[in-house]
C-alpha cells in the first residue's frame, strides 16, 4: 500500500530487493500517490468445519435465528477435534 500512499516503496521492501526493485521517477511517484478511488482488501481466515444435521424452523429454532451462518449445516471450531484419514 505504501506506493499507494507515499509514492514510494517501503524501507523494507527497498532494504530486502535493493537494485532489482524499480525505481519511480518524482513525476511516477506524484502520478502515483494518491491515485486510488477504491481499495478493498480480502482478508483470509481458516476455521475447521464438522458436519451438522440441517436445522429446520421449529419452536427451539425459530426461523428468525437461521441465517448465512446456519445454511452451510456445519459447526465451526477454531480447535481441531477430531482425526481425518483419507486414503490416497
Amino acid at each position: 500500500m505504501e506506493p499507494l500512499t507515499s509514492g514510494k516503496y517501503p524501507e523494507s521492501m527497498r532494504f530486502l530487493v535493493g537494485e532489482r526493485l524499480p525505481k519511480f521517477s518524482k513525476q511516477e511517484a506524484k502520478l502515483l500517490r494518491d491515485s486510488f478511488d477504491f481499495i478493498g482488501i480480502n482478508y483470509y481466515t481458516s476455521v475447521y468445519v464438522a458436519d451438522k444435521p440441517q436445522v429446520e424452523p421449529s419452536i427451539d429454532q425459530p426461523a428468525s435465528e437461521l441465517s448465512y451462518i446456519t445454511d452451510a449445516n456445519v459447526n465451526y471450531s477454531s480447535q481441531k477435534t477430531s482425526i481425518y484419514l483419507s486414503i490416497m
